[in-house]
Order: structure tokens, then sequence, then C-alpha cells
């Protein structure tokens, strides 16, 4: 902002010089505050959150098959995966969500080693990983809800027919995308996502990020 104020004399009137300086007071404060609210850059050890961080997701490649009539969905993924160090088991989260099927590298994880515990909302897989990069697959079923969170079924009046209609949603915020398929659902674990839905012909599927 700037402003031309009129010199008298070869010098400003004692209000202009007053008003200068509050407008420099002013500029100061703004300054200090922006400098102490400004965001630290992201750190992934700080991050604080409930899963082990040692081992970290890269990308995901998501199918998602919705049964309308019957409200629930079956599901398959694929996860790539560093073991940041040679661990024992994976932890991640699932919620309302039956496992059907696992590996790991190609390797058939048995049912006897995958823990599912509904309070805490964590599916754990025992399985020795070395440090380094591997591959996770899931097949996984579902139910699509009404209560709008996850995958979620919601009925509408067509504008202009009056056809009612059923619509589906996801809502992933803060901690319902593990209610559509596992993942590691705390903020400090980013990654890619290939989202795959296999929908009716007559449904149009709408995404809020470009193929």
């Amino acid at each position: 902002m700037t402003a031309e104020i009129p010199a008298l004399g070869g010098h400003r009137p004692p209000l202009q010089k007053m008003q200068n300086c509050a407008m420099r007071v002013f500029f100061f404060l703004l300054m200090t505050v922006a400098t102490l609210t400004a965001e630290k850059p992201f750190d992934f050890a700080s991050t604080p959150g409930k899963l082990p961080k040692n081992v970290v997701p890269e990308e995901y490649a998501i199918r998602i098959v919705p049964e309308i009539a019957k409200k629930t969905f079956t599901g398959s993924e694929t996860i790539k995966l560093n073991a940041r160090e040679t661990t024992n088991q994976l932890v991640l989260n699932a919620a309302d969500i039956k496992i059907t099927k696992a590996t790991i590298d190609g390797k058939t994880i048995p049912a006897s080693a995958m823990k599912l515990d509904d309070k805490e909302e964590t599916l754990t897989i025992a399985s020795e990983l070395a440090a380094g990069n591997h591959e996770l697959q899931l097949e996984f079923t579902g139910k699509i809800n009404q209560r709008g969170i996850g995958l979620y079924y919601a009925p509408y009046q067509e504008h202009g027919t009056g056809a009612k209609k059923t619509m589906l949603g996801t809502q992933f915020e803060a901690t319902d995308a593990r209610r559509m398929f596992p993942c590691w659902d705390e903020p400090s674990f980013r990654a890619r996502f290939q989202l795959t839905a296999v929908v009716p012909e007559n449904f149009v599927a709408v995404s809020n990020m470009p193929i």
C-alpha cells in the first residue's frame, strides 16, 4: 500500500508523521505474526500418530466393485511398501472390512497370521520382512453404509423427472478411508493412489482429481 503525502515547507505535519509511524508499526506487527504462524516443513519422524513407522506405503492401486442392491462391495489392492528396517509384522488401518486373501511378495498369508482389532481399527499381519521394498496384495469385502462415512449410499430424487435414485459417495476425512480399503490412514503416511471403480453402465463416476 502506498500513499502520497504533500510536503509543507520541506517537512511533514506532525499528524502525518504519526500516521506513517503507525503504519510502520502495523506493518511490522503483520510481519511478526506471519513469521510466528508460518507452517513448519513436513517431518515424517515428528508427525504424531498411532501406527508404527517402520514400514511406509509408497503407492496404492485399488479396485472397488460395489454391489448396490446388496449394499456391499468387494475390493482388491496392491500396495508398494518400503520397510525401513527388518520387521516381523505390518500394522495398518482397517475398519468394518473383512480380509478374504492376503499375499506379501507373492507369498500367501494364512488367516491365522492376520488380526483385525475393531477397537483400534487396525489390521496386523505377522510376516518377516527384510529392510527394502515389498508388495502387499489384499482382497476384502465391506458394507456400503448410510452413515456418510467410508463408502456410503444416499437416496435422492432426480431433478425434473422426480425419479427416485440411489447415489454412492465416499467420505474419508478424517479417519474413514480405512472403511473402504485397508491403508495407512494417518497424515504422515503420504503415498500415490490409483483408484478403479467398477460401476453399472447407467452410473456416472465423478472424482475430485484428474484421471
